[in-house]
């Protein structure tokens, strides 16, 4: 057995002021070292969270409360998140440089640099499944951590969430073959506008069949809950299903999504749903929604393979250049989470001064055991192959003739 895998798990607890960083890899290699949580990360968590807030403060925003309020005096909230943005990652970066993780660092990029050693041209990504407890340890950037670069690691370190607790494995029962499915559900627009998360979905028809649902002026709350429930459990299965509109987190209930006006449904009343479509090939989950944390938890634990959230609100401009983004990479043959990468590339070097802090916010939930999605080109082959008659319609076609 080679000494350093390309895959490993890092699970971080909070008790109390200690945290446990626990790494593991290949066949039972571990660390595990304790440290000190700086009490000041939180303070600065909720300075940076406030003022994020109170900048994105509008209608707009993907989510139903997002607390904070009308300054009584002017304030520049564009230069307050810029400085609560920068002593919050000064001192989450200063915290994971501490001594104690020096090891785990080392062993990481160590994995990393070997990668690249093995195959210059083309490098394995080295990937870091993280889970973190308490929720609050969750909210924090993890994406950002700088892994490997004082050492120089050349290759790629990939920073996968991963919730707590998984009850179900990833692999469905029905392996979906041909052109990708897509279900797009567009949901309470009260305040949002949906038309360029429609186009985004609509781009990727070349590649996919994309059907959406959702709610319709007309249409009561119980026929808006059976339209989407039976969409989701259509027998010919998806690939991918993908939501826009509010949602919150939820203690109890996996998380909510407002599905009409003055109508939410959570990820708990539909999980017969869910769970059929998982069993029919459904393997990536997309909400361009707010604080969708406890979503990716409930879902992963589901089995779901890949699950894309935004870890705060989201205002609907930021959301829709996001998506754009995102689905572009899709679009091209790259994985879910090169996608996501890019599309948080994009919103901190090309929006950085429009949309300050945006590119903290999109997260990647995987479930360990799963391949992460991308969407296969299908050639003319196969769909030669699809317009040609099953066994049994063959000769059902040689009886008609005789």
């Amino acid at each position: 057995m080679k000494p350093h895998s390309n895959t490993f798990y890092l699970k971080v607890q909070k008790v109390e002021q200690i945290c446990l960083f626990e790494l593991s890899w290949g066949q039972g290699q571990n660390l595990s070292v304790q440290v000190n949580y700086p009490a000041l990360l939180t303070q600065l968590y909720h300075d940076w969270r406030q003022a994020y807030l109170n900048f994105y403060q509008s209608e707009q925003l993907r989510g139903r409360t997002v607390g904070g309020g009308i300054a009584a005096i002017a304030v520049d909230w564009n230069e307050e998140m810029v400085k609560a943005e920068t002593k919050l990652m000064y001192e989450f970066h200063r915290w994971l440089r501490s001594a104690e993780l020096y090891e785990i660092r080392a062993c990481i990029a160590a994995a990393s640099q070997k990668a690249v050693n093995a195959h210059p041209d083309h490098p394995k990504a080295i990937r870091v499944f993280l889970t973190c407890a308490p929720i609050e340890l969750d909210r924090y950037p993890w994406e950002a951590w700088e892994l490997g670069t004082e050492f120089a690691a050349t290759g790629a370190i990939q920073i996968i969430r991963s919730p707590l607790n998984i009850s179900a494995p990833t692999h469905s029962e029905t392996s979906r073959a041909g052109k990708a499915r897509i279900l797009a559900i567009l949901g309470d627009d009260t305040g949002l506008d949906f038309k360029a998360d429609r186009e985004a979905v609509r781009s990727l028809q070349k590649v996919a069949e994309v059907k959406f649902v959702g709610w319709q002026p007309e249409q009561n709350p119980a026929e808006v809950i059976q339209d989407i429930t039976s969409a989701i459990a259509d027998e010919q299965g998806w690939d991918v299903l993908f939501f826009a509109g509010h949602s919150n987190e939820t203690e109890m209930t996996g998380g909510e999504l407002a599905i009409a006006p003055g109508v939410s449904i959570s990820i708990t009343e539909i999980k017969p749903q869910l769970m059929a479509a998982k069993r029919r090939g459904l393997q990536v989950a997309i909400f361009n929604s707010c604080s969708g944390l406890s979503i990716a938890d409930s879902l992963i634990d589901l089995g779901f393979g890949q699950v894309v959230v935004m870890r705060e609100p989201i205002h609907n401009r930021v959301a829709q250049d996001f998506l754009v983004h995102f689905l572009q990479g899709l679009g091209k043959n790259l994985d879910v989470y090169e996608s996501i990468l890019s599309a948080r590339q994009f919103l901190r070097m090309e929006k950085s001064h429009t949309y300050p802090s945006a590119s903290l916010v999109p997260s990647l939930f995987c479930h360990p055991g799963a391949e992460l999605f991308r969407i296969h080109p299908v050639h003319w082959h196969q769909k030669f192959k699809r317009l040609l008659p099953t066994r049994i319609e063959a000769i059902a076609l040689t009886a008609g003739m005789i």
